[in-house]
């Protein structure tokens, strides 16, 4: 009797302590710049710059393998030094021969994977958002930082409709 109650006491520690799935599963609730730079290096791309906005958000600027630069920023972000994040937001730009032309492109483009928009002066900002809450893979982070710069770089290219 002894012997099952210690264990039920057990059980019930276990499963009640907040994030002791998550430290086993090895799942991202949040992100910093290390994390960043691997998932990126991952996904095949080359880390150019890191560093924090004004607001000590991380960030981490890349090119890809096919030469497209973007960038990666932290959103939701917590901590006095080096700043974790709930929130990456993928985005690039391209510029365009006029304002006109970002509207048209802007029109064309159907890709649910990312988001599309007028940028002013002449840019096409292609950006996807993710949200670490509940956590995230180190390989589906992987993934979608694939995702994003396979997408951007199909607009780029002039394609995306």
């Amino acid at each position: 009797m002894l012997k099952k109650l210690a264990t039920a006491s057990a059980l019930t520690l276990a499963l009640s302590t907040p994030g002791a799935a998550f430290a086993q599963s090895g799942l991202l609730t949040d992100w910093g710049l290390t994390d960043m730079k691997q998932a990126v290096t991952a996904a095949g791309a080359t880390v150019t710059k890191e560093g924090a906005l004004s607001d000590g958000s991380p960030y981490v600027g890349a090119t890809s393998a096919g030469g497209m630069k973007f960038v990666i920023y932290g959103t939701v972000c917590s901590g006095t030094t080096a700043k974790r994040c709930k929130g990456a937001n993928m985005s690039a730009g391209f510029t365009l021969d006029s304002d006109a032309e970002v509207d048209a492109r802007e029109k064309k483009i159907d890709r649910s994977a990312v988001g599309v928009r007028n940028g002013g002066d002449n840019s096409l900002d292609v950006s996807r958002y993710l949200i670490f809450d509940e956590g995230i893979s180190r390989g589906n982070l992987r993934v979608n930082i694939e995702v994003f710069i396979d997408v951007a770089e199909e607009i780029w290219n002039g394609g995306g409709e």
